[in-house]
């Protein structure tokens, strides 16, 4: 390479950084390549591409960059640990640990390749690991804002909301214009039950990031849950006015005015969802509520239907969504809704329940005993369960397993007035079924 065409990649390098330094990311990409194309043998203007591609947002091919950057430089520990992070970011997490495990062999003290490792192992569900990961980066750094950060969310995915609570809040030590991490301490609030918590650092997150439409939508979740609809409304306008074109905030807007009985408005704003998205999650379902109360039932159930066929696989929905199927007369769809449901939640007694009760209205009385006994395995003081047993025993004739579990109900619940009047109602059933099976007999001895 001669010396000019060296002098010009310098140059053309040098031009990088004051672009990179006055954000123009595209402008700085173009002018590393060139340099790049002149001398493919420096490492550091290969990661000074994976910098910017990453700032473009630009993650696999970043990846290539700080590939070649290691080709070159294979013991390059910043480049490694960018790698993962980016690995991370597609989604390639057995390799994004890789590279931090490489970096760990390379350089035990460097603190990031255990942080990063928490979030990874965190998203693969193997959250010992990554409690293990935060564990190790505390022997070579006391405290690290990210590393409580990723601490929360592996706890707050397990359900340990208090202890996310609490790694959160140490996050904000350092840093408490994080707005991500009010976002993140809400939710787990939220989860919790403490409405009045949650809403009020859902406030903090947004004063420090107004334009944020996602949490914008989760608060006005939380504020229709508490009863505030007019602040919800106000949330929800607003979310539409930043992002006229995001289905989630005119799906929103639906639920809100379907709650509030403005039927026809409710229709239009979940119209517009499916036109910006046609598989948006719970816009059908929604609609098909719409025209239940409009009394359209056929086009109910055409939306009904097809917000099952596109497999939801929220059990908060799937309840909802077989519920109106029962109600449409969708007997053989709400038994499919509710089999997925006890596949998403195998443990929930209710849902097992659920599916039970569909079964029956199909009159597949022996499936739908199987299923509230399976409601029993998982909540053996559940009254509904005994209740539906007794009737579906009855149906089939058979009284004697229909009193005794109408009387096991009796003896969990003994005030419930229902399963009183349905015990008495099942020996009677049962005196009078004994008392045809005797003069049955006594006819056929006795012609």
């Amino acid at each position: 390479m001669e010396t000019n065409d060296w002098n010009d990649a310098e140059r053309r390098v040098e031009r990088a950084q004051e672009l990179f330094e006055q954000r123009k990311w595209a402008e700085a990409l173009e002018e590393l390549r060139a340099a790049t194309s002149i001398n493919p043998y420096n490492a550091s203007w290969f990661f000074n591409i994976g910098l910017t591609l990453d700032e473009l947002d630009r993650y696999d091919e970043a990846i290539v960059a700080y590939q070649s950057a290691l080709e070159i430089e294979p013991e390059d520990v910043q480049a490694l640990h960018h790698l993962g992070l980016d690995l991370h970011q597609v989604g390639r997490f057995r390799e994004a640990l890789a590279s931090f495990e490489q970096i760990e062999r390379l350089d035990p003290s460097f603190e990031p390749c255990y942080c990063a490792r928490i979030i990874t192992y965190g998203e693969l569900g193997e959250h010992e690991r990554a409690e293990e990961m935060f564990y190790l980066a505390r022997l070579y750094k006391e405290h690290c804002d990210e590393c409580y950060y990723n601490m929360g969310v592996s706890l707050a995915a397990r359900g340990l909301y208090d202890r996310a609570i609490y790694c959160f809040t140490r996050t904000l030590d350092d840093a408490d214009d994080w707005p991500d991490v009010y976002f993140r301490i809400a939710k787990a609030f939220h989860a919790k039950g403490d409405l009045e918590q949650a809403r009020r650092h859902y406030l903090t997150g947004l004063r420090q990031d107004p334009g944020d439409v996602e949490s914008l939508l989760d608060l006005s979740e939380l504020l229709i849950e508490m009863g505030r609809l007019d602040e919800a409304g106000e949330k929800i306008r607003r979310a539409i006015e930043l992002a006229p074109e995001e289905p989630a905030a005119h799906y929103c807007h639906g639920r809100w005015l379907l709650r509030r009985g403005q039927l026809s408005e409710a229709e239009s704003a979940l119209q517009r969802t499916l036109q910006l998205d046609p598989t948006c999650a719970g816009a059908h379902l929604q609609l098909g509520a719409v025209y239940i109360k409009l009394g359209d039932l056929p086009v109910a159930r055409r939306h009904l239907r097809g917000e099952l066929l596109l497999r939801p696989e929220n059990p908060a929905e799937l309840r909802e969504l077989g519920n109106l199927l029962l109600d449409v007369g969708e007997t053989r769809a709400g038994v499919a809704c509710f089999k997925r449901l006890v596949q998403v939640q195998p443990n929930d007694a209710s849902a097992w329940l659920n599916l039970g009760v569909a079964h029956f209205m199909r009159a597949r009385y022996e499936d739908g005993i199987t299923c509230c006994r399976a409601a029993l395995e998982r909540d053996p003081r559940n009254v509904k369960a005994y209740y539906n047993l007794a009737l579906a025993h009855a149906k089939v004739e058979r009284f004697d397993e229909a009193v005794e579990h109408a009387r096991a109900g009796v003896a969990v619940a003994p005030r419930d007035a229902a399963l009183q009047q349905l015990e008495f109602r099942l020996r009677v059933l049962r005196l009078r079924s004994r008392v045809i099976r005797f003069v049955r007999s006594v006819f056929r001895i006795h012609p």
